[in-house]
């Protein structure tokens, strides 16, 4: 794993899904190598880096057999829209850059890194490794767009 390290919010639980077990357990072994305790709340794990930043959100949907990751990579708010989009379009279409992820934009004008398994494909293993290759892609792609983003602002 990197450098991040990783924290979650601790909350009470609701009435969990066979999903939402199945990520509960799979998240609370990745949480022993981590020395974090990592919990599901309502479906959902907020993890942060060291830095404070979102490293990656957890999500299991109540209606879903999918595990959903996504994080928050910069803000979009008073960024010229149109060629900024254009330029996380195009993103989207790098799939080697991407590696099986997408950008998409939430209700706050947030660019958010986004991608979905199928919980019955994970194991321990499988899943802990899809955690620390999700969170290296999170800090290359936001590293990637910040720098870009800071050079289409200087033009």
């Amino acid at each position: 794993m990197t450098s991040t390290h990783l924290a979650s919010t601790p909350s009470v639980s609701t009435q969990a899904t066979s999903a939402q077990q199945l990520a509960a357990r799979l998240l609370q072994h990745f949480s022993q190598f981590n020395r974090q305790r990592l919990m599901l709340n309502n479906g959902i794990c907020v993890l942060n880096g060291a830095d404070g930043r979102e490293a990656a959100v957890i999500e299991v949907p109540a209606h879903s057999d999918n595990l959903l990751l996504h994080c928050q990579v910069v803000s979009l708010k008073g960024e010229d829209r149109l060629a900024v989009y254009r330029l996380m379009l195009l993103l989207n279409f790098e799939m080697a850059a991407m590696r099986g992820c997408w950008l998409a934009l939430d209700e706050y004008d947030n660019l958010r890194l986004c991608s979905q398994y199928p919980l019955d494909k994970l194991d321990e293993a499988g899943f802990s490794a899809l955690m620390n290759g999700y969170i290296r892609q999170v800090e290359e792609t936001r590293t990637f767009i910040e720098q870009t983003l800071a050079e289409v602002n200087a033009a």
